[in-house]
């Protein structure tokens, strides 16, 4: 249920961030969102420009419809790997 607190987008993302389950590895994706939600706010025209980019980061912490979805069939949700998460990966295999 929305409240006021979701009024402004910082209040609905801070409500969103608040419903998960989150790590120190989460940090820089929320903070991100956070940025994100602030810039919304105070120049609601950036909502076409910034919006995608929220929302990406909100995909990428579980907490869109989408990413819950696919969490819920057992998956990740149906993105391409980031060149640095595929750098990352081949890193920690070695």
């Amino acid at each position: 249920m929305l409240t006021d607190a979701a009024s402004t987008m910082q209040g609905a993302v801070a409500l969103t961030l608040d419903e998960l389950t989150l790590t120190d590895a989460d940090t820089a994706v929320v903070t991100l969102a956070k940025a994100y939600a602030l810039m919304i706010d105070t120049d609601p025209m950036m909502i076409e420009k910034i919006g995608p980019k929220l929302l990406t980061a909100l995909e990428a912490l579980g907490a869109s419809p989408r990413s819950r979805a696919a969490l819920k069939k057992g998956g990740e949700p149906s993105r391409e790997q980031s060149r640095l998460a595929v750098l990352r990966e081949a890193r920690r295999a070695h």
